[in-house]
């Protein structure tokens, strides 16, 4: 071998060995909702309505803990989205108050719009939504962090069901378009289903062969549901379920995102008090099932009836008070900040989410049910702080230690010990 070729041969050496430095240094970012980056066991995020946030909401928002604001976007089309609120503008104030947005591109009841006016000379009306949704992802990649593809199509309320075929016509037809025009954001959703997909039989077969075509090509990274049921802990199992149903069609890789869930505080069925619990238990499930984002419906309640289940869905009243459900989850979240979950289990009807914070271990404890007994095992010289958090925050001793441990009383009203050295 001549001089030259053991030169050239030791540099294509260095080149490469800079190649894999250089990728190690600079990996690409992640795919998908289980790369989100968050200070707290689960990312939070709160719905807003575009019309009326105020700056000083944004703000408040981010000082609560939230990371994240969701939102929908329509397409320009009067039939669908009447008032044309300024996206791009909202976009941009969400970002000053160093928040993330959750943006679902949906257009109403008939996806494209149905008066002849929204139809240009010679368009497929499939390719209407595309175009609306294929660009305006590509307007706002870089100051949007995830993108929801549609919002509970399986609601006859965002889609007639007699345009079930259309939908994933529609679908298809925006995943090949986001192909041709090379716009991959890093986390695309759908489609904010009202049921549970794939278990049960009532999300119709039309839409869940859309969601599995649509995450094989890559086109969606995760599938986005809404979990409302009167017990949150029942959606620990339900998750079970459906991440097995998505491992069995290939999708080991699509994440699960709770795009919506919340509790309304409206006479005569739920004081705020009860509200309050129903959240928190709410965060802590979904923190048990290792979900990496929550979005919380709502900001502010819509209106002011007391007997109005729609108006009183916010953690905020509509005149701008803080109700319950905000002191407690936001009290939380400053002592579970920079936390990860150690551990979860049920036994006899108490429900114990561990968290590792620093040199301390977080012990959550409450029931969905009665009032039961609870001993939290502790080794000897460990100490223990008592957080209760309605119907305000107290932190106290844990008292004496028996049996081996400190004993709490669990109820719906969860209780958090803290065992530090």
């Amino acid at each position: 071998m001549n001089i030259f070729s053991r030169r050239a041969r030791r540099c294509l050496q260095v080149l490469a060995l800079l190649g894999v430095w250089m990728f190690a240094a600079n990996p690409a970012q992640a795919r998908g909702v289980n790369g989100i980056d968050t200070d707290y066991p689960v990312a939070l995020s709160v719905q807003i309505d575009p019309a009326t946030i105020s700056d000083a909401d944004l703000n408040e928002i981010r000082a609560a803990g939230f990371e994240f604001v969701r939102f929908g976007v329509r397409p320009p089309l009067k039939s669908v989205n009447p008032s044309l609120i300024d996206y791009p503008s909202l976009i941009k104030r969400v970002r000053n108050a160093k928040l993330e947005a959750i943006v679902t591109l949906f257009g109403g009841n008939a996806i494209w719009g149905t008066k002849p006016e929204d139809l240009r000379a010679g368009a497929r009306k499939e390719s209407l939504f595309s175009d609306f949704a294929v660009g305006f992802m590509k307007a706002h990649t870089d100051d949007v962090a995830v993108w929801e593809v549609w919002n509970e199509p399986d609601h006859k309320t965002f889609l007639n069901p007699g345009l079930l075929p259309d939908f994933e016509a529609a679908s298809s037809e925006l995943c090949a378009n986001m192909a041709r025009q090379k716009v991959q954001p890093n986390i695309v959703v759908g489609y904010g289903f009202a049921n549970l997909p794939f278990v049960g039989g009532k999300v119709p077969a039309q839409l869940e062969n859309a969601f599995v075509s649509a995450a094989k090509s890559d086109c969606l990274t995760d599938i986005s549901i809404h979990p409302y049921r009167p017990v949150p802990e029942t959606a620990f199992a339900d998750y079970q379920k459906l991440r097995a149903q998505l491992d069995q069609r290939q999708l080991k890789k699509t994440g699960i995102v709770i795009s919506e869930w919340g509790y309304a505080s409206y006479l005569p069925v739920r004081s705020q008090s009860t509200q309050a619990s129903l959240i928190f238990r709410e965060y802590l499930i979904n923190a048990a099932a290792d979900i990496r984002l929550l979005n919380l419906y709502a900001w502010r309640d819509r209106g002011r009836s007391s007997f109005s289940k729609e108006d009183n869905f916010g953690i905020m009243s509509n005149a701008g008070e803080k109700k319950e459900a905000f002191s407690a989850l936001t009290e939380f979240l400053k002592i579970a900040k920079h936390s990860k979950k150690v551990s979860y289990d049920d036994a006899k009807g108490v429900n114990r989410l561990v968290l590792r914070r620093d040199d301390a271990l977080l012990n959550v404890v409450w029931t969905a049910g009665p009032e039961k007994d609870v001993t939290v095992p502790v080794a000897e010289g460990k100490k223990c702080t008592r957080v209760d958090f309605f119907p305000q925050v107290r932190r106290g001793s844990c008292g004496p230690r028996t049996d081996g441990g400190f004993a709490a009383k669990a109820s719906a009203s969860p209780v958090l010990l803290s065992i530090s050295d």
